[in-house]
């Protein structure tokens, strides 16, 4: 895949960090990476969010932290009821060598480097600590000085210590871009996005990105761990859990709606990808809705 290295602190001087705030009718769709950390918190959308080998759904009040140079994107599913403002996002970028270079004059920096590199594999926060990080994320909108600063530093603090907190790639994900790479991971999962509910072969996808079957498969193996058979599924089960948790579709119609040609093979794929069956899924839901 070709993400795109983007520059986000070179207009920013000599800052230690940036708050950006996004209101737009969609997210840029480009796949990028930058130097930068990158802690994003939702406030208003819904779509498929891709960090590095990890493809999953969004919906508001997603809090995601994207280590160095770890390829991102959030693609948004925009609702023709609401064209305004359906993209909302807080999101705080930092140097992450320029903060262990200074915080280390101060004490030792092992934990936070460890921490660091933890977050080159991408983590969601959930719980009591996204509420507490969510909160400081609004104040240091508004904060000036050295209280910016110290709010800056216990955000930092909240992420390196939750325990609400869960890491998206695999283990063995290794960043790795290829510069002179025409081929954009962007229209591999568009065009996956677009044609799921039906078969796609390897023949017509390496055709769709001009190359050959062989040449395809050692591409997309090589940049994301996974073969494109794996990835297909992965977004048909993503898509289904969608299906189960906000239509009341019989889990035989929602198998076809997400391209599977058979009630057993989806049972299979579902059970591998979510460690449940979508029987099981569906139970578990409703009991939890029940309750509430």
């Amino acid at each position: 895949m070709k993400p795109i290295f983007a520059k986000v602190m070179e207009t920013l001087g000599e800052d230690l960090f940036a708050v950006r705030v996004t209101q737009q009718q969609a997210f840029s769709t480009d796949y990028h990476f930058h130097k930068e950390c990158q802690l994003t918190y939702i406030v208003q959308s819904q779509g498929k969010r891709l960090i590095g080998d990890h493809f999953d759904y969004f919906i508001s009040e997603d809090l995601t932290l994207t280590g160095t140079e770890l390829p991102h994107v959030w693609y948004t599913d925009v609702l023709e009821s609401d064209k305004e403002h359906h993209a909302h996002s807080i999101a705080l970028f930092f140097d992450p060598d320029r903060l262990v270079e200074i915080l280390s004059s101060f004490h030792d920096t092992e934990k936070l480097q460890a921490f660091l590199l933890l977050s080159k594999r991408g983590i969601r926060y959930e719980g009591k600590c996204k509420e507490q990080i969510k909160k400081l994320l609004y104040k240091l909108l508004d904060a000036q000085g050295l209280k910016r600063i110290i709010i800056f530093l216990q955000i930092i603090e909240k992420l390196q210590y939750a325990s609400d907190k869960n890491v998206l790639c695999h283990i063995d994900y290794s960043n790795i871009h290829f510069p002179n790479n025409a081929l954009k991971i962007d229209k591999i999962v568009q065009y996956v996005l677009t044609n799921y509910s039906r078969e796609i072969s390897l023949e017509e996808i390496a055709l769709a990105m001009n190359l050959s079957k062989n040449a395809f498969c050692r591409y997309f193996k090589t940049q994301t761990q996974k073969t494109f058979v794996q990835f297909v599924n992965e977004v048909r089960i993503m898509q289904a859990c969608k299906l189960i948790v906000e239509n009341q579709l019989s889990i035989h119609r929602v198998a076809y709606d997400c391209g599977f040609n058979s009630l057993s093979n989806f049972n299979r794929v579902f059970k591998t990808i979510k460690n449940q069956t979508p029987s099981e899924f569906k139970n578990a839901l409703y009991e939890v809705t029940t309750i509430s």
